[in-house]
């Protein structure tokens, strides 16, 4: 799963610090810029993050032009100090608040992170595999072994890995983890079920 990127802009350094280390928990994550000020708006627009975080103080009329006009697929999302924004010309898709509690804000980035993954054109559908390599691909998703998969689906464990290298091959996913979000993002378990 390719990492989602971000670039900060916070002209605190404690608070851009802080909130650096909140998204540096989240796995597949990277920080590719952090800056203070908005004076080389030019190396911004450059690194083609996935997500911009910037204060509203570093806002105004010529800057919300700017990003408005050169940020295509990136999101944006509002560090600021209240819920008020009158920076409209920009599409926010979060507003942190700066005396929010961290679960609070691990949260918000969180369902950004899914909603931007669950959005990102598949490179394969469920359509393409069959139906019984969706079973298979179900039950290694819920961490059977191709013994335990037999058994269940009453069929040989050479056809279980037989079904396996098929899914592999189609889906591009080599490791479990890998399989078992694919099966949660395309609905063949659900996420519950993982637990």
């Amino acid at each position: 799963m390719p990492k989602s990127t971000f670039i900060v802009i916070e002209q605190s350094y404690i608070i851009r610090k802080g909130l650096i280390s909140l998204i540096e928990k989240i796995p597949n994550t990277q920080i590719i810029l952090q800056i203070d000020n908005m004076n080389d708006i030019d190396n911004i627009l450059n690194h083609d993050p996935d997500f911009i975080i910037i204060n509203s103080n570093l806002l105004d009329k010529n800057v919300t032009d700017c990003l408005s006009k050169n940020i295509e697929n990136v999101q944006m999302i509002l560090l600021s100090e209240n819920h008020k924004n009158s920076f409209n010309e920009i599409n926010w898709v979060e507003n942190i608040l700066i005396n929010e509690t961290q679960n609070s804000i691990l949260k918000k980035i969180n369902k950004l992170i899914g909603n931007r993954i669950s959005n990102q054109p598949q490179r394969y559908t469920p359509d393409e595999i069959s139906e019984r390599e969706a079973d298979i691909l179900r039950n290694i998703a819920l961490g059977y072994s191709n013994k335990e998969i037999a058994d269940k689906l009453f069929i040989s464990t050479h056809t279980v890995v037989t079904h396996r290298k098929n899914i592999t091959r189609k889906l591009g996913i080599k490791t479990v983890p890998g399989l078992t979000i694919y099966a949660i993002l395309n609905k063949l378990i659900d996420l519950d079920d993982t637990n």
